[in-house]
C-alpha cells in the first residue's frame, strides 16, 4: 500500500479539496478502494500488490472506453522468427499503467479510503483527479491512446493489420498489449533495441523481465537441442482449475457422453440460471486457452 500511495503521489495523480471549496463546487465524489492482488512472476516468485482503485461502476458521465489490445495471432506471428532467425524476445512491463496519462474530464472527484498514509487520511477527503485510475471507465481507453503514439516517435509504424503492432525499419517490432509489452529484434539490431528500451524508460516506469519467458499467461519454452518453441498454459490451467474446484477432477478423453440424450429445458419445465456469471467465467476462461494453445478442447 505504501508503494502504490508513493506512486500515485509522485505522479501527482490527484490535488486535494478543501471542504469550503468542495461544498462550493457542489462535488458528487466517487468512492474508491484497496485491492489486493497475488502476482505470480515467470522466475517462480510471488509478488503481493495492493492498488488503489475506484468505483468506477459509480460513474455516470464519461466518453469512449473501448481499448483494443494486441491479438494472439500477432503473438504467435512474431513467436515463429524466435528459433528460424535466431531472434529475441524481451518482456517489458509497465508499471502503475493507469496512472500515466492526463485524464480527459477536469470534473472527477473521488473520496480516499481507509489506509491513505498519514497527513491525508482524514475522513472523507475529496481529491480531483488529474491522472486516470484503475477503475475509471475511460482509464483503458486514455491509456492506449497515451502509449500507442510513443513509438510513433522513436520512428516507428503503427501496424495495417494489428493497431498495437509497431515496426521499425531495422527490424524491431514491438506489440502492447495493456501493461504489457514484447518487443521482437533480429542480433543485429540488439544495441538499437537497448535504445528503445532507454527511452521507454524514461517515458514511463518500465520493469524490464528480459528474455520473455511468459507473456499474457502464455509460457514459452525454448530447449537447446530442439530448434523450435514451444508454448504452454500450464500455470493458467492450473489457476483455472483451484477456481471452478476442479484441481482433483481425472481427465477424460471425451468430457460428455456421447450417448446422452439432450432436450430443451422448457421441456422439462426447469427455469433458467439466476445467475449466469458463473457460467459466463467458466466459457471464458476456457475460450482463452483454446484459442492460444489448447484447441482440443474448444
Amino acid at each position: 500500500m505504501e508503494e502504490e500511495s508513493t506512486s500515485i503521489l509522485l505522479k501527482n495523480t490527484f490535488s486535494a479539496l478543501n471542504s469550503e471549496t468542495a461544498w462550493q463546487l457542489r462535488v458528487k465524489p466517487i468512492g474508491s478502494k484497496w485491492v489486493y492482488e497475488t502476482k505470480h512472476n515467470p522466475d517462480g516468485s510471488t509478488q503481493y500488490k495492493a492498488r488503489l482503485v475506484i468505483k468506477g461502476y459509480e460513474q455516470t458521465d464519461f466518453g469512449a472506453t473501448y481499448a483494443p489490445v494486441g491479438r494472439l495471432t500477432t503473438f504467435r506471428y512474431l513467436i515463429s522468427p524466435i528459433r528460424r532467425y535466431e531472434w529475441n524476445m524481451d518482456h517489458l512491463d509497465v508499471v502503475t499503467t493507469f496512472i500515466n496519462p492526463e485524464i480527459d474530464d477536469d470534473d472527477i472527484y473521488m473520496t480516499l479510503p481507509e489506509g491513505w498514509p498519514e497527513g491525508l487520511n482524514t475522513p472523507k477527503i475529496i481529491v480531483r483527479l488529474r491522472k486516470a485510475l484503475y477503475g475509471l471507465k475511460q482509464a483503458p481507453r486514455l491509456w492506449h491512446d497515451d502509449i500507442n503514439t510513443f513509438p510513433l516517435s522513436l520512428g516507428f509504424t503503427q501496424s495495417s493489420a494489428d493497431p498495437n503492432l509497431h515496426l521499425r525499419s531495422d527490424g524491431i517490432l514491438i506489440l502492447l498489449y495493456v501493461d504489457d509489452i514484447s518487443m521482437s529484434y533480429p542480433q543485429a539490431a540488439a544495441k538499437a533495441a537497448i535504445e528503445v528500451k532507454a527511452k521507454l524508460s524514461e517515458k514511463y516506469k518500465i520493469t524490464n523481465l528480459g528474455l520473455a519467458r511468459e507473456f499474457l499467461g502464455i509460457e514459452i519454452y525454448r530447449h537447446e537441442n530442439d530448434t523450435g518453441i514451444r508454448l504452454g498454459q500450464k500455470a493458467y490451467i492450473t489457476t483455472i482449475l483451484k477456481r471452478f474446484g476442479m484441481e482433483h477432477s481425472h481427465s477424460v478423453s471425451t468430457p460428455m457422453d456421447p450417448n446422452i440424450k439432450l432436450d430443451l429445458a422448457e421441456n422439462r419445465g426447469e427455469k433458467e440460471l439466476e445467475d449466469i456469471t458463473d457460467y459466463q467465467a467458466v466459457m471464458g476462461s476456457l475460450m482463452y486457452s483454446a484459442l492460444v494453445t489448447r484447441p482440443d478442447i474448444s
